[in-house]
Order: structure tokens, then C-alpha cells, then sequence
């Protein structure tokens, strides 16, 4: 769980900052759930992922870069299900898909 003083909102990307809000809420949110995920399923994901990358990448670019990639490793994997009995596999793939 993100602890609120931990520092994590001034890391955010500068980049991040200067998008609209919705757009900040949705990309903050994504990783958000990707960590929720990396930190649940601990060493049984079958590709591991920092999903920091994606909030404080240099840029945009480079951010969707690491996003796609993490999106192609997960898509079309045999599934496992979540807590909420969706494919933990099918999420992270979509969601990066979306980043």
C-alpha cells in the first residue's frame, strides 16, 4: 500500500503535471493498480515490472515505451485470476495498453 508520506507524489514526472487533470488522475490511477498487483502477487508474476517507470519516466515517450512493453509480455499469457476474478495478466496488458 502507498503510504501518503512517502514521497511518491513528488517523484511524479514533471510532464505528468502539466497534463489535465483526467489525465492525471488516469495515469497516477494505472499505476496505482499496477502496484497493487506487483505487491499481491509478489514473485508469482511471470514478468516483473516497476511500474515507476511509467510515473517518473523522463518523458511521455519514454513512458509509453516501457508501457507497451509491459503490455506485449503480459497479452495472451495463460491467466490468473485476480481477488475480483478477473485475469491479473488481462488487466496489466490492457491497462498498459491504455497508458
Amino acid at each position: 500500500m502507498t503510504n501518503a508520506n512517502d514521497g511518491w507524489a513528488e517523484r511524479l514526472a514533471p510532464w505528468i503535471r502539466e497534463l489535465p487533470l483526467a489525465d492525471q488522475v488516469y495515469l497516477t490511477g494505472t499505476t496505482l493498480i499496477l502496484e497493487e498487483i506487483r505487491n499481491r502477487r509478489g514473485d508469482d508474476l511471470p514478468h516483473p515490472y516497476d511500474e515507476t517507470k511509467l510515473r517518473e519516466a523522463a518523458t511521455p515517450w519514454e513512458s509509453a515505451a516501457e508501457a507497451r512493453k509491459i503490455a506485449a509480455l503480459y497479452n495472451g499469457i495463460a491467466p490468473h485470476p485476480g481477488c475480483d476474478g478477473v485475469d491479473d495478466h488481462w488487466r496489466i496488458s490492457n491497462i498498459c495498453l491504455m497508458f
